[in-house]
């Protein structure tokens, strides 16, 4: 169960670690990229590995949540500071609310990559003004760094 200690920032990523995602990535992007427009350029049709953001939403300068990892969001993940964080998980969840079908009970999902530097309780925080709040009951059986969030209206 997440009690009141596990509601701080989480840990941060190793240095070692955010180095070689960050310089490896130049490696094996490219073949990725081969690998998700092979179908697109031999006709199979669909949207495509690149989606668009829905209107109204604001472009997250942290180059949301895909598998590259940004210059920006590197830095971030290094030494940002807390209000750098609150930013960078304001946006990610503007995106999720915007992109969340209307099925009431589902919850969104955000992972530790969009808060670790403020936490649950820091995510909370941002959520509440948007009408959302943290499900702390399903906190208890998610994945190690997920967060699910439900509309404040919901169920407690």
């Amino acid at each position: 169960m997440v009690g009141e200690a596990g509601r701080g920032p989480l840990p941060p990523r190793s240095a070692w670690g955010l180095r070689c995602q960050f310089y490896l990535q130049w490696l094996y992007a490219p073949v990725g990229f081969a690998v998700l427009l092979a179908p697109m350029l031999l006709g199979g049709g669909g949207s495509g590995p690149i989606g668009g953001r829905p209107k109204g939403v604001p472009k997250d300068p942290y180059g949301g949540d895909g598998i590259l990892l940004t210059r920006r969001q590197y830095r971030l993940e290094r030494n940002g500071t807390p209000e750098q964080w609150r930013e960078r998980a304001g946006y990610a969840l503007q995106n999720a609310i915007a992109a969340h079908p209307a099925h009431p009970g589902e919850p969104i999902t955000l992972y530790a990559a969009t808060y670790r530097g403020i936490g649950p309780a820091g995510l909370d925080a941002v959520a509440a003004p948007l009408g959302w709040r943290i499900d702390w009951s399903r906190m208890r059986y998610a994945p190690a760094g997920a967060a699910y969030l439900v509309p404040a209206a919901g169920p407690r």
